[in-house]
């Protein structure tokens, strides 16, 4: 495991003890996950936008069924 130092601001570091039930190390690695997910999240629907699929999830379901579109 890294072993990261960070500075906050006094209120907050003080509002992430007082929430993190005694392990602020983990409550910081869900906040960083969450935060990278959400990323990916965005970079797939920009891209999606910009390359709009070609069939529609009913589509696919009729395709996966055998059934014509």
């Amino acid at each position: 495991m890294a072993k990261l130092n960070i500075t906050l601001p006094d209120a907050t570091a003080e509002a992430l003890r007082a929430s993190s039930d005694g392990n602020v190390s983990a409550e910081i690695n869900r906040a960083v996950l969450q935060r990278l997910a959400d990323k990916e999240l965005r970079r797939i629907a920009a891209h999606e936008q910009q390359n709009p699929p070609k069939y529609s999830d009913t589509d696919l379901a009729r395709i996966g069924m055998g059934m014509p579109l």
